[in-house]
């Protein structure tokens, strides 16, 4: 699989899949050797009966059962033309000035803000604010949808003084609006720009496809296109995680606020073709906005194309049929073989007859296999998915664990959720299938909201916080209407707090909907935590899932990949794991970049207990429990090189730089108090500006801006310069890191896990959080995934309770951690005290 693994300015910096694949093969074949063995290599045909009658015959002598599929590689989506429009985009704009301290500007649900009726004919807004005073504009939609939808504070107010324009977001739906601030001064002025657009509606009928709307035009443009699902909320498509060009190592992207700053500004390049795409849509009627990026210009001639693409029922049932098959083959050692839909082929008869097969299990959710006659004997005809389930979980080496997985995209990722599911004994099942609205569909609108509202810091999306209040919100969609109504026309009500809570009743929808499909598949075990992983490109179930997953009544994990084959490669380094760690010559040593951390701040977790972080301290103390030797690091080349040469685990604690790249304590710098100095390695950071060392306690804290300035990798030139990190765990402490690319440069390189927020952490709670994380990981040797979950409602709300506690006790009210782990959540760390397992010969 030559498919780039590039994140950033340059499509072909750096690697490919087959690069990951290697160092995977590579490991696996280190750690044969030390056995003085070499691997057998098979070529697997590509036909996909003809391997599995190959895979059966060459591994089984004889056999009595198998388990049979139905193959659905023929089958084929089908594609619906549900909007052709050509037409010309006549360009217009309207400005309008309002001062900081005007009498228009009003207190709505607890925020300070203009509003004004936008019309269907404005379907774009900028709000840029013009003077000092530190003010953040933003922009609400006040009626119908009651919700803020972008923010600009970086570069200004957040690092320097200077305009703030960056702010361009598409009207979602027309209504009242609101060109909001966070100060009322007589200190700033407010410019709002309304572009107008064009509207499109169009229906989707059945919830189970895929919207693709493509906008083309002739010459260079910029005409973009945004869908709108049914409820008026933005769907795509979503920001990019990274803006603007990436400057070499150790120089800053838009260190405060250049004259010329690339990296704050999100403007496509002129494009003859703009698509959005929505994976897991609503039914109900769209819209599609057709709308220009810049106020000046041209009129432009356009043609928008939305097609539905329908997921064929036969390719859906077959998949997670075969997946599942998957499963019971391996929890009994049986063959797998493929029939089609309606006959036996030849290659499967042939199997069936070397083997000796005179009986079958055959899985064929809905009766995809009906038609098919001839099969030897079938002992078990699994026709429903609760039939598939109950017999996987009545084996038992089956785990309280449940594989998710989507078809969406169409490109074949049920197969590597089927290889981690017959590692646990787990049932494989569709997010789609989920009988009361596909949760998927929640958590990608929950991930384009949190891009929308966040804005780009030093070139990185650093994500938006859904609005959460203090005590539940009415959520009845009329009466708030009608509330707002009142107190536009004058009357004496109490306005809801300004986005009705959508923290909680956002996530809190998305995982009803996903326990109510466990329940109904009758996969809750009373007074037992489920785990759960999801299995699927990162656009396509996004990390909101798997992360409101983690709480007292579950623990998740999610294996991303944009291909199938680097999916894989996560899965199987994953299921390996415990061989392949010891590929890992330094595997005995653990490592950190110790930046930012307090040393005795004290936090008050949702129990109301009160407790201190010696963090760097406690750190060191878990990383060399049970034989381990511990090797932390600050300056960048000492880090790499212990990265390169070998660590079991790694823990990065510091700024994130709105997930752009890891930081360092600089060699040397200009942007110091002393310049010339040559600056020391150490095993944690120091105050290097106060002239401290790292001998000296207390909180160290390096900024983003002098004092104290820390060096910033790029992770473009972290991914260049690493190498294969040979199965290394690795943890991150760091605001926002885990939504952009930072994860898959980690796995790229090799990494079995990586553990990071894709929200804003907060000192000393995330630190005091992770103190606990690692005792019950490195010292109890607690598995990842069931170790975090412990620390949730202490913490932040718990979703998977929805306990008052954790809802509304005082640390939730104050964190925005979003946590991901990125890898199997029943991972087991390595210790030194583990013994190396013996190959078997097959």
């Amino acid at each position: 699989d030559t498919t780039p693994t590039a994140y950033y300015d340059d499509p072909n910096a750096f690697g490919t899949v087959d690069d990951t694949t290697q160092y995977l093969v590579d490991d696996w074949n280190a750690y044969l050797a030390t056995y003085g063995k070499t691997p057998a290599q098979y070529a697997v045909p590509a036909d996909p009966i003809q391997a599995a009658a190959d895979i059966a015959t060459h591994n089984w002598a004889s056999s009595q059962t198998a388990v049979v599929a139905v193959d659905g590689s023929g089958f084929e989506d089908t594609v619906k033309t549900v909007l052709k429009k050509t037409a010309t985009l006549k360009r217009q704009a309207s400005v309008e000035t309002i001062a900081g301290d005007s009498t228009k500007i009003r207190n709505i649900g607890g925020a300070a803000g203009y509003p004004m009726f936008l019309g269907p004919k404005w379907c774009a807004l900028n709000v840029s604010m013009f003077g000092t005073g530190g003010a953040t504009p933003t922009i609400g939609a006040i009626l119908p949808l009651y919700m803020t939808m972008a923010q600009d504070w970086w570069p200004s107010p957040y690092d320097a003084e200077g305009p703030k324009t960056d702010m361009y977001y598409p009207v979602n739906k027309a209504g009242i609006w609101v060109a909001g601030s966070d100060i009322v001064a007589s200190t700033w002025t407010m410019k709002i720009t309304k572009y107008a657009g064009e509207r499109y509606r169009f229906k989707v009928t059945g919830a189970d496809s895929v919207i693709n709307a493509k906008l083309t035009t002739t010459e260079a443009s910029d005409l973009l296109v945004f869908l709108i699902d049914p409820q008026g909320n933005l769907r795509a498509p979503t920001i990019g995680a990274w803006n603007g060009p990436v400057n070499p190592i150790h120089v800053w992207n838009g260190l405060e606020n250049p004259p010329i700053n690339p990296w704050r500004n999100w403007h496509p390049a002129p494009h003859t073709e703009y698509s959005a795409e929505v994976l897991h849509p609503e039914t109900g009627t769209w819209t599609a906005i057709v709308v220009p990026r810049d106020a000046n210009g041209s009129n432009v001639k356009f043609t928008l194309t939305v097609d539905v693409r329908t997921v064929s029922t036969d390719r859906a049932d077959a998949t997670i049929s075969a997946a599942n098959a998957a499963v019971i083959a391996s929890l009994n050692h049986f063959p797998l073989l493929y029939v089609t839909k309606d006959s036996i082929p030849a290659a499967t008869a042939a199997a069936f007859t070397t083997l000796g097969v005179t009986k079958v299990i055959f899985v064929e959710r809905n009766g995809i296999g009906s038609a098919v006659t001839g099969l030897p004997t079938i002992q078990k005809d699994l026709k429903t998915m609760q039939e598939i389930v109950d017999e996987i979980k009545s084996y038992p080496a089956s785990e309280n664990y449940v594989t998710v997985t989507s078809t969406k995209t169409g490109d074949g990722f049920f197969a590597p959720a089927a290889m981690l599911a017959a590692y646990h004994g787990s049932p494989v099942i569709r997010v789609e299938d989920a009988p009361n609205g596909d949760p998927a569909t929640v958590a990608q609108r929950i991930h384009t909201w949190q891009r929308w509202d966040g804005d780009f810091y030093h070139g990185s999306r650093s994500t938006g916080h859904l609005p959460q209040a203090t005590a539940t919100v009415e959520q009845n969609k009329l009466k708030v209407y009608l509330t707002l109504v009142k107190f536009f026309l004058g009357a004496n009500v109490t306005v809801p707090t300004y986005g009705l809570d959508a923290k909680r009743y956002w996530n809190e929808e998305m995982v009803t909907k996903f326990y109510d499909y466990i329940d109904a598949l009758k996969l809750d075990k009373v007074g037992q935590q489920e785990g759960y992983v999801t299995v699927a490109p990162r656009d396509d179930i996004t990390l909101e899932l798997h992360s409101a997953l983690m709480g007292n009544n579950s623990y998740a994990g999610d294996i991303p990949g944009d291909t199938p084959a680097y999916t894989n490669d996560i899965v199987i380094r994953n299921v390996l794991y415990p061989a392949l760690i010891y590929a890992n010559t330094n595997r005995d040593i653990t490592t950190s970049q110790l930046m930012n951390y307090p040393d005795g701040g004290s936090w008050k977790t949702n129990d109301g207990k009160t407790t201190p972080s010696f963090s760097s301290r406690d750190v060191k103390n878990s990383f060399s429990s049970h034989l381990r030797t511990y090797e932390g690091h600050c300056l960048w080349v000492a880090h790499l090189e212990r990265m390169n040469e070998g660590a079991s685990v790694m823990y990065y604690s510091g700024h994130g730089t709105g997930g752009s790249g890891i930081s360092g304590q600089y060699v040397q710098t200009d942007d110091c108090n002393y310049p010339d100095q040559i600056w020391w390695d150490a095993w944690r950071g120091y105050m290097f500006d106060n002239w401290k060392t790292s001998r000296d306690n207390g909180m160290v804290w390096y900024n983003a801006e002098p004092p104290t300035l820390y060096d910033i990798i790029q992770y473009k030139w972290v991914d260049q310069l690493m190498g294969n990190l040979h199965s290394q765990a690795d943890f991150y402490m760091s605001c926002t890191s885990a939504d952009g690319d930072m994860p898959m440069i980690y796995l790229d390189h090799g990494a079995v896990c990586m553990y990071g927020n894709a929200g804003t952490g907060l000192c000393p709670e995330a630190d005091l959080q992770d103190d606990m994380f690692f005792r019950d990981v490195m010292i109890k040797g607690d598995p990842i995934g069931p170790a975090f979950s412990k620390q949730v409602w202490l913490h932040y709300r718990d979703f998977t309770t929805l306990d008052p506690t954790s809802m509304y006790g005082s640390s939730s009210m104050q964190v925005t951690t979003i946590q991901c782990i990125y890898g199997d959540p029943n991972l087991i760390v390595y210790s030194p005290e583990w013994h190396s397992p013996v190959p078997v010969d097959a």
